[in-house]
């Protein structure tokens, strides 16, 4: 069994369905609403215990119901919250999160107690830093703070894994420090150098891009391409991954369900090119359920998901560079 720490944000999701986004000024009548727990860390270390890794949450909650919630949620999907911590100063993180028809989702965030994820937290959780074979993070906390996390977790023998979203600069030095980089066409754009134009990666550039990230210390780097799948670079090695095809209902936590399922096909031993496809598949099921947390899946659906589908959701590796 895998044992992974999740360094990262808890929010309390108020999600709201509405036939399409508002428009600027727009008051729009929705449908359904409910409420669940969230943030980016929250959800990958859900969905990291639901794939049967042994998991841990580091980060902090306010000393509110919405706090207390969100610990209890974790407790009862066997989550380790020794280094959760509650504290005064702040309110719990809030998103409010608009889905439409068709799964496509916006988010607001208040990052309320995330912010306070320094390096005083990452010191008192370091005893578990040298427990656990990985570490995840997000940019839903501090960027100074996941530079440290990511230096401690190197220094222990941790093997890393960052999720670029949302975007935030990181510092240079905190680049080599990461095993695996997991981000979409418009980070790619928005960590290349030079001038971004805050858009998506053209096609012809990402194998460029993402090899530069590579030569900034990177050692294997993921973009994402939503419904096109993806692509998968690491010096001397390229490969494409398909996507997996499913009734898209909601999603918000897919890209959750995706990372969290990559750290934990790597750090139980699978090659690269099974792991991919096994957070894939993880991806798409996510895509299936509302909400963020309770759309992550359990083992035995990716699984039997794989089984089913065959070797249709990649395409073979190809040596050098794209």
């Amino acid at each position: 069994m895998a044992a992974i720490a999740v360094v990262g944000s808890l929010n309390m999701d108020l999600v709201i369905r509405a036939p399409r986004q508002p428009r600027l000024g727009e008051t729009l009548l929705g449908g359904s609403f409910g409420m669940t727990g969230g943030g980016k860390g929250a959800n990958q270390a859900v969905a990291c215990a639901r794939l049967r890794a042994e998991s841990h949450m580091i980060g902090c909650v306010g000393d509110d119901h919405f706090g207390a919630r969100l610990r209890t949620t974790l407790t009862e999907s066997r989550i380790g919250c020794d280094c959760l911590e509650t504290r005064s100063e702040a309110g719990t993180g809030v998103a409010v999160v608009t889905v439409a028809d068709g799964g496509a989702s916006t988010i607001v965030l208040s990052q309320g107690a995330n912010a306070l994820l320094d390096e005083a937290v990452l010191e008192r959780a370091k005893e578990l830093f040298k427990k656990v074979d990985a570490v995840l993070f997000q940019l839903e906390s501090p960027p100074e703070a996941v530079a440290f996390g990511l230096k401690m977790a190197r220094r222990t023998g941790c093997r890393t894994f960052l999720s670029a979203d949302p975007l935030f600069p990181l510092p240079p030095e905190a680049w080599h420090m990461i095993d695996c980089l997991v981000l979409n066409q418009t980070a790619l754009d928005f960590y290349s150098p030079g001038q971004s134009s805050g858009d998506a990666v053209p096609e012809r550039k990402i194998a460029d891009l993402a090899q530069q990230l590579i030569a900034r210390g990177v050692k294997t780097v993921v973009v994402t391409r939503s419904a096109r799948g993806g692509m998968v670079f690491s010096r001397g090695k390229s490969f494409d991954f398909l996507p997996f095809k499913v009734q898209a209902l909601d999603s918000t936590g897919a890209r959750d369900a995706f990372c969290a399922a990559l750290s934990v096909g790597i750090s139980e031993g699978m090659p690269i090119e099974r792991a991919v496809r096994f957070a894939a598949a993880a991806g798409a099921l996510a895509c299936t359920r509302f909400g963020a947390q309770p759309s992550m899946p359990w083992r035995h659906e990716v699984e039997a998901m794989l089984e089913t589908d065959g070797d249709r959701g990649e395409r073979a590796p190809e040596s050098g560079t794209r």
